[in-house]
């Protein structure tokens, strides 16, 4: 019996050797290597940046006079830097010489499996370094009013500044309150953050894989 024109395409598109359509192989080959490609792409220039803002955000530290506040958030920017590496590496060590339905599968796998990992950090990296940068700002030279005050030392001239045990407690209660809803709301921020660099690239693979899907069935 001769093969419709329905088989013939499943054929050529689920065997990566299949001589029978090979245009339909080459299209999703190509479609497939250029979305994961773009992803490399954007994923090295972000890490790029994160490390460069790690780097300037360490010698600013020093100029604004809150050189630990400078060294904590190096260190957060750096664990960010770390996992993006590793990650990088396994993501090439994925195996291309499958078809590009199985290729594209495995990195759906990396991606959600990556994103997981991303999450779980970004739950303590976020509030640590929202509480990097208001300690910063209240210790730093830089916001000194014309008095030469640091902002710490507006909040503990104040008169109106309760204070129990020399710390100004409703301050610090404000800020407490306000690192724990960062920390509530990581994940929305996380993939708020996420979708505003990748969500263009993630739609495109999204589609790409449902279009395969339907091919298979």
């Amino acid at each position: 019996m001769e093969k419709s024109i329905e088989s013939i395409w499943k054929e050529g598109f689920l065997e990566s050797n299949a001589l029978i359509a090979p245009k339909i192989n080459d299209l999703y080959n190509q479609k497939s290597k250029d979305s994961i490609d773009k992803f490399k792409r954007m994923g090295k220039i972000n890490l790029y940046v994160i490390g460069a803002t790690a780097f300037f955000v360490l010698v600013g530290s020093f100029y604004v006079d809150v050189p630990y506040v400078g060294a904590i958030m190096f260190s957060l920017f750096s664990i960010i830097v770390a996992i993006g590496l590793r990650q990088g590496h396994k993501l090439e060590k994925l195996d291309k010489g499958e078809s590009s339905y199985q290729y594209l599968k495995a990195f759906d796998q990396w991606l959600k499996a990556s994103i997981a990992e991303y999450a779980r950090v970004y739950k303590y990296i976020y509030p640590l370094i929202f509480l990097s940068a208001i300690v910063g700002t209240m210790y730093s030279s830089l916001f000194e009013n014309a008095k030469g005050e640091r902002t710490i030392d507006i909040i503990m001239n104040n008169p109106d500044t309760y204070l129990m045990y020399g710390f100004p407690v409703f301050w610090i209660l404000g800020v407490m309150l306000f690192i724990g809803l960062i920390a509530y709301f990581s994940d929305i921020l996380f993939r708020f953050d996420l979708n505003s660099i990748y969500g263009r690239i993630f739609k495109k693979l999204d589609e790409l894989l449902t279009e395969m899907e339907e091919l298979r069935t």
